[in-house]
């Protein structure tokens, strides 16, 4: 669920990693497999940590007074599921293309038969000023549509400007009923702000417990920031029994998506600890180093490459016995920036394995190199700490092989967006 490491395909694939793909992959390659339940940093609903209900809101008042030139979905003639599918398409078709204008008239057709998610979305595009000029007003009043219609991205949309006092004044408690609607829906934004709105005493009473128990809702959704405030939480046992592991793991999850915070946090827990030995492969530092770099130093070492093209992450080279016992090596990069050659996102290597016993065999040499695993589950799964660099073992049954990833936060989320 949180820090699952798999076989990099999309990464490895025939064509350049797309942003679609990158997104479907965003477990691939954070470190650990699904927790199980007692080391997972998340607390299951029902358990100590409970959120109170909140009483609903009021018919959003951004009804009444539409902005200037927007008249108000009846939604009295209903579409055809094949008029839906193809004002969809189209929607999607333009997204897809960067075509903002072309997306924007798609969501018009469908808000003006009523489509509640249409209205939220045609919403982001004002709030954002994707294809349109910024329009806070205008945002909040599809928001507000989508909220009445009841689309939960709506509500939670609507609750975040109530938060804001972004087009509309004010109102942090009516923000946090709203929220709370499209939380108990299941939805993460909603789940993350609400948390945080708890955290705060804003719009409620302040309540780490019920702060703790929505960020863990969206995290258990791999919210980022819920997963970076639910890791400080368990970091400081905040709202929560302090657990260093579980903080650990959190924290992970968020960095790997970019969050700054978590990568901060992650530092900090790292030199926390005894002098720590640096991650140092091929000769080269793997936190400071590069593709040229990279590449000549693999080359140096005796790897041939099956593929080195600037069109992809992943570099993939056969070990050629240079790496006792490897099948393959994949060096992975983010995106150049300008002159400067692009900077080493994480460095993989899989071993074929017909059981367990490698793994274990693996995380001794590991440990015994960088010191007890800061966090991990039984022996098939480890992950280390160094702060600037997080390396994670994991057997995965199902492909007979294990995996080593050196990780470096600050550039890894970066090789996801390409």
């Amino acid at each position: 669920m949180l820090l699952m490491l798999m076989p990099l395909r999309a990464a490895f694939g025939a064509a350049p990693v797309s942003a679609d793909d990158a997104a479907k992959s965003l477990h691939s390659v954070r470190g650990l497999p699904p927790p199980k339940a007692d080391d997972s940093g998340v607390v299951p609903a029902g358990t100590v940590l409970t959120a109170p209900p909140l009483e609903a809101p009021a018919t959003p008042g951004a009804l009444a007074s539409p902005p200037e030139g927007v008249a108000p979905a009846t939604g009295q003639e209903k579409l055809t599921t094949e008029e839906r599918q193809a004002l969809e398409t189209a929607c999607e078709t333009a997204r897809k293309n960067g075509d903002m204008t072309g997306m924007r008239e798609a969501l018009e057709q469908l808000v003006r038969k009523g489509d509640a998610r249409a209205m939220n979305r045609l919403g982001l595009l004002f709030d954002r000023g994707l294809g349109v000029e910024p329009d806070a007003g205008r945002a909040v009043y599809w928001f507000a549509r989508s909220a009445a219609a009841g689309d939960p991205a709506g509500m939670a949309n609507y609750g975040r400007m109530l938060q804001q006092g972004k087009g509309v004044s004010p109102d942090a408690r009516e923000a946090a009923r709203w929220l709370y609607l499209a939380a108990k829906q299941g939805q993460r934004e909603a789940q993350y702000n609400l948390g945080l709105m708890y955290e705060r005493g804003h719009g409620v009473p302040k309540d780490d417990k019920a702060a703790a128990a929505w960020y863990s809702r969206a995290a258990a959704q791999d919210q980022p920031e819920a997963l970076a405030r639910l890791g400080h939480f368990f970091r400081t046992g905040t709202g929560v029994a302090k657990n260093i592991p579980r903080a650990t793991l959190l924290l992970h999850g968020a960095a790997m998506c970019g969050n700054e915070d978590a990568i901060r946090e992650l530092k900090e827990l790292a030199e926390e600890k005894p002098a720590k030995t640096q991650a140092v492969m091929f000769g080269q530092r793997l936190d400071a180093t590069d593709r040229t770099a990279m590449r000549k130093a693999l080359r140096t070492a005796g790897l041939r490459p099956t593929r080195e093209s600037d069109d992809f992450v992943c570099d993939v080279y056969d070990p050629a016995g240079k790496v006792p016992g490897a099948a393959q090596v994949a060096a992975c990069y983010g995106p150049a920036r300008g002159e400067a050659p692009a900077r080493l996102g994480f460095l993989k290597i899989d071993y074929p394995a017909s059981g367990p016993e490698f793994v274990q065999r693996l995380n001794a040499m590991m440990a015994e190199r960088f010191g007890p695993a800061a966090a991990g589950e039984a022996d098939d799964a480890k992950l280390w700490n160094l702060g600037d660099i997080v390396i994670a073992t994991q057997y995965m049954p199902d492909h007979r092989q294990v995996g080593l990833m050196y990780m470096v936060p600050e550039v890894y989320h970066l090789t996801q967006a390409r």
